[in-house]
């Protein structure tokens, strides 16, 4: 089984349109440095491997603080983060941050699973999973 797993300690971001100054298109910075971090953990975990070949199986655990301003009893009982970002926009972000590094392309992601959930720390949790032939893991 191929597989890796990594974590990026930092308030999820989610994939944005690009913004646009007349005739030239370019990708927000909150996005651009996001998916640098994203990269970065991808590389760390990845240890110099190669990128996984073959359909994968993809994981993406998106961790919420809950507010603040929230009463206590309502932040005790918060699980799932039912507002925006939307997850496939998490999902996007994620999976073209880690092209070339975890994978050579993100078609080859076949399986896909978002959470958005709240937690004491924020952050996003990522694992890639090759998937055998014969569906065996």
């Amino acid at each position: 089984m191929t597989f890796v797993a990594f974590t990026v300690p930092s308030e999820p971001v989610a994939f944005a349109r690009s913004g646009g100054n007349g005739k030239v298109r370019f990708t927000p910075k909150k996005q651009r440095d996001y998916m640098a971090l994203v990269r970065l953990a991808a590389h760390n975990a990845m240890a110099g491997q190669a990128p996984f070949e073959g359909p994968i199986e993809l994981t993406i655990r998106a961790v919420y603080r809950v507010p603040s301003s929230w009463p206590k009893k309502r932040a005790d009982v918060a699980r799932w983060r039912t507002s925006k970002p939307d997850a496939d926009n998490i999902a996007k972000l994620v999976s073209d941050a880690c092209n070339e590094i975890v994978f050579g392309d993100d078609a080859q992601v076949v399986e896909l699973r978002v959470q958005k959930v709240y937690g004491p720390i924020a952050g996003v949790t990522v694992s890639a999973t090759v998937i055998q032939e014969g569906g065996d893991q």
